[in-house]
């Protein structure tokens, strides 16, 4: 890909190089009556080549300053573009959990101590990372797990989260809470029941997560499918990669990329 992009950019150069020349001659052709003489002079002596060189030369400083600027403003626009998509995250957090804190005091402060315990470890990772773009799958992984507390209390045998063994053993980066997000997104489209539970897998290797769940789909009047547009949003933006969306009649799942650090 460098390889094709330095290309283009040579014959970016030489082409706005050859309409600069080309746009000097015939300025040079309006104003000097002895124009057609003093082009010839020029081939004769190499002139021609210097003007063309000269050409390249300032082309090629304006392009630069040009590309870099543009460069700097995609970067920019980037950024902000993922700030306001990490601050979508956090609602996600918020609803729900502390009216079912306030139950667990009244009738069980001991599981409501371990609740609160999941839950500000759940808010402290919102808030850690609400500025980074990337953070590390195992971080990730142990925030899943005090998130999938609060689904166990919050929905009982309804919900069953299943993450693969090898998965403490995987590597990489993945943008923060994409995880939950996909969790989230099972729960909000699928029926859960004590006699029908929604069993969601997630499992991956060294390329790739994987967040499946055997569809029993319920109507969500107010869906829009805003977590799954931010997580292929994020991506885009991070590294140009499209996750994969498999969704059939019996299951539905979502690849992720595994970002490699030096990406």
């Amino acid at each position: 890909m460098k390889i094709k992009r330095i290309i283009h950019n040579i014959l970016v150069v030489i082409g706005l190089s050859m309409v600069g020349l080309m746009f000097y001659y015939m300025m040079y052709l309006i104003t000097d009556v002895n124009f057609r003489q003093d082009i010839q002079t020029n081939l004769t002596d190499g002139w021609m080549f210097l003007d063309f060189s000269a050409s390249c030369m300032f082309t090629t400083v304006v392009t630069l300053f040009y590309w870099k600027s543009r460069e700097r403003a995609e970067k920019e626009r980037d950024r902000l573009r993922l700030q306001v998509l990490d601050n979508q995250l956090s609602p996600h957090f918020v609803f729900n959990n502390f009216s079912i804190l306030a139950e667990l005091i009244e009738v069980n402060p001991p599981k409501a101590s371990t609740y609160l315990m999941h839950l500000s470890k759940v808010y402290r990772y919102a808030l850690t990372h609400q500025e980074q773009a990337t953070v590390k799958l195992q971080d990730e992984l142990q925030f899943i797990h005090h998130y999938i507390s609060l689904l166990a209390e919050r929905f009982g045998d309804c919900i069953r989260v299943n993450i693969d063994d090898n998965m403490d053993k995987l590597c990489g980066l993945v943008p923060p809470a994409v995880l939950q997000m996909l969790i989230e997104n099972a729960i909000k489209h699928n029926e859960h029941t004590s006699a029908h539970p929604l069993v969601i897998d997630v499992s991956g290797d060294e390329k790739y997560l994987r967040v499946k769940n055997i569809k029993r789909p319920v109507v969500v009047m107010d869906s829009a499918n805003v977590g799954l547009h931010n997580i292929v949003e994020r991506y885009h933006l991070l590294i140009q990669k499209d996750i994969m969306i498999e969704d059939t009649s019996d299951c539905f799942c979502v690849t992720l990329p595994i970002i490699r650090e030096e990406a």
